[in-house]
């Protein structure tokens, strides 16, 4: 591979590939990766370097309305390797029953056949360092459940959700960087923004993209191919601000660019007091060799049908005094920068750290995801040495839901601009009353349900539960059967655009509450396919 800084090139200098990819995270560096050594020339366009810098993250900066999101949180990284710099490694796999039409979910439904994404699902997992792909099957880990946990599920009303973690978060730039740097096919062009997408005369094939430096230097990439893969925001906004051709913008002639913005909501509510003695063993967060596994309570596909619920699931996690509280936090804060190193410049402040009403979200990073394996292993192990009881028997709620799509939830273009002349994002984040009212359902199965075996008591949450975005971005450009209701195909080309896919969770039609990571690999395998068969 060979490595370009666009701050080097020469004025309006002009490249050529057959597939050109924008964006240098899990889904473009996979289909990178997919592509390499074979037929096609890959050219990857990053906006950042291989460290990141202030200058280039302030190009992500938006307007936030609707439902408020995180404050003071570096939720995308735009530099080599993207967002997953950050990630803390959950990974959960999409059901048949996930991409189904649920007729008490409007626009829910994906275009594309289950069994045609769980082919991808094996090697996916592979990528990622997960453990054996079958230990996603809940019956997988039935010998290691303990007796008050099969009590939990031995109704027809809860069912675990299963995640795993590999032994390590996968960091994609690294673990491509060494394979694509020998490679004879693939260059990587760093520092370079993508700032157009042009198209032909016709506006009916891709023909190139336009990018620029921070310092003022333009280039341009042309392609028989060009795989937008910069994340479920920043694809709309570069499809949006392409105005040249069609006033519109790219791909978005029925108005569908930029809606149905999707998270995962996220939210603390309610305690648990386990009996003296219960035991849990995955609702716990199990440590294996070859990674960890977690169980979680959710609705059964049932018990969602016959009451119209979402795909809601929640974890009882430790919970802390405020001192602790506090303390963790800082903890959780100075880990981040020393392990994810993502955080630049005053994107991060230690004294942040100390705010006193931490404890509801200790959940974003537990002491799992963020120490070593081997160590939390041994201090698992060790616990369970010396009688087996959990960590400590009070637990607060956390619940993981699904946003069902909504064509108000959007993205759309502000007037100010960037360092780039481009238009930023104003981000309005829609939470339906029916995320809340699922979630109150939950909590009241899952009070039922602890009462009636004697596991714990639950002490339900007062006031309406307040929310924090999960940074999982989705569903902005997504996948249909037609213009009129998304901007993809089944192979993620946009309606009427020729050459030109999007890869990553922004082709997401619905998203369940299930981490969008592993998905997005297995979707990339199936793009870099067809674009080797296809060429574009």
């Amino acid at each position: 591979m060979s490595i370009l800084d666009a701050r080097e090139l020469d004025a309006n200098a002009e490249l050529s590939t057959d597939v050109c990819i924008v964006g240098a995270g899990a889904a473009g560096l996979t289909v990178a990766a997919a592509l390499e050594g074979g037929s096609r020339d890959v050219c990857i366009i990053e906006s950042g370097g291989f460290q990141p810098d202030e200058e280039t993250q302030s190009l992500y900066d938006l307007e936030a309305q609707g439902y408020p999101i995180r404050e003071h949180f570096m939720s995308r990284a735009r530099y080599y390797g993207g967002s997953c710099n950050l990630w803390a490694g959950r990974s959960m796999r999409f059901d048949a029953c996930d991409l189904a039409h649920r007729s008490w979910v409007q626009y829910s439904g994906w275009p594309l056949a289950h069994t045609e994404l769980a082919r991808y699902y094996p090697e996916a997992a592979r990528i990622m360092g997960l453990p054996d792909i079958g230990f996603f099957e809940a019956e997988r880990h039935e010998a290691a459940l303990s007796a008050e946990e099969r009590s939990l599920y031995a109704g027809d009303a809860l069912v675990p959700t299963v995640s795993l973690w590999a032994t390590r978060p996968k960091r994609f730039g690294a673990a491509h960087r060494a394979r694509l740097r020998r490679s004879r096919t693939v260059r990587l062009v760093l520092h370079g923004n993508v700032t157009k997408i042009t198209l032909d005369a016709d506006g009916g094939r891709v023909e190139s993209v336009e990018g620029a430096t921070l310092a003022g230097n333009r280039f341009r990439v042309r392609a028989r191919a060009v795989v937008l893969a910069c994340g479920g925001l920043e694809n709309a906004r570069l499809l949006l601000f392409s105005r040249d051709q069609h006033e519109r913008g790219v791909g978005n002639a029925c108005g569908q660019v930029g809606r149905y913005l999707m998270d995962h909501p996220r939210g603390v509510y309610g305690t648990v007091r386990l009996r003296e003695g219960a035991r849990l063993s995955l609702l716990d967060a199990r440590p294996r060799v070859d990674g960890t596994v977690q169980f979680g309570v959710g609705f059964s596909d049932g018990v969602q049908q016959r009451e119209g619920l979402l795909d809601h699931y929640a974890t009882l996690e430790v919970q802390h005094s405020e001192y602790t509280a506090r303390q963790y936090q800082s903890f959780i804060q100075i880990m981040k920068v020393l392990l994810r190193r993502g955080y630049a410049g005053s994107r991060w402040r230690a004294g942040r750290a100390n705010m006193g009403h931490i404890a509801g979200m200790l959940y974003l990073l537990a002491p799992r995801e963020l120490i070593p394996h081997w160590v939390y292993r041994s201090y698992w192990h060790a616990r369970r040495a010396v009688g087996g009881a959990p960590a400590s028997r009070d637990r607060v709620v956390v619940y993981f839901c699904e946003q069902p799509p909504d064509p108000e939830s959007r993205v759309t273009l502000s007037r100010s601009t960037d360092r780039l002349g481009m238009n930023r994002l104003i981000l309005n984040w829609k939470v339906d009353p029916c995320v809340h009212a699922s979630v109150y359902r939950l909590q009241a199965l899952l009070k039922e349900r602890l009462d009636q075996t004697g596991m714990g008591t639950l002490r339900e949450g007062t006031g309406e539960i307040a929310f924090t975005d999960a940074s999982h971005h989705m569903g902005t450009t997504r996948m249909s059967e037609t213009p009129r209701t998304g901007v993809v195909d089944t192979d993620g080309q946009v309606h009427g655009v020729h050459g030109l896919y999007l890869a990553g969770s922004s082709v997401f039609p619905s998203a369940s509450h299930k981490n969008p990571t592993l998905t997005i690999v297995a979707l990339a395998l199936r793009l870099a396919q067809h674009l080797e068969r296809n060429g574009g």
